[in-house]
């Protein structure tokens, strides 16, 4: 199964496979996390402290070998949180279902990186991905200095 030509067919913006070892881990992201931002810092497990780590959750992440790279725009969205709120949710719903469509009845060969936390899936920034080093290794945009607004996630899988 071509994982890109799927994740467009669902409606991605786009797409991409990168290795995972290509992705790069920064512990100190976790600030990000304890700022709470969207409210969820120590409220749910997918979310720190109860997730892990970061050196906890990098370890997970590695044990993958292949990331599904997947990005949603918002094209000269109105400022507003709740716009975002909704993207965000948006984003993590269609990662959701292109991952269980992908590998039906084998959740435990993926990983889930949302845009947010979402369920049982905790988000990028409590793995401490580096979303820009990220988007360049996927050949994708992340910051343009546009007013576009680029949402991200990802599906970590076993070759």
């Amino acid at each position: 199964m071509d994982f890109v030509k799927e994740a467009l067919s669902f409606g991605f913006a786009n797409a991409a496979v990168v290795d995972v070892k290509e992705l790069s881990f920064v512990p100190e992201y976790r600030q990000f996390c304890e700022e709470n931002l969207c409210g969820c810092y120590d409220k749910i497990p997918a979310c720190p402290p109860a997730c892990g780590t970061p050196e906890e959750m990098r370890d997970k992440a590695q044990a993958y070998e292949k990331a599904l790279v997947l990005q949603t725009v918002l094209e000269h969205p109105e400022n507003s949180p709740a716009v975002f709120k909704k993207a965000k949710y948006d984003q993590n719903v269609l990662t959701a279902k292109l991952a269980e469509h992908i590998f039906p009845s084998r959740e435990d060969n993926y990983l889930i990186m949302s845009a947010g936390p979402y369920k049982t899936h905790s988000c990028m920034s409590a793995y401490g991905v580096d979303a820009q080093k990220m988007a360049e290794s996927a050949g994708m945009v992340c910051w343009a200095g546009d007013s576009d607004v680029r949402f991200f996630s990802l599906v970590l899988y076993h070759e």
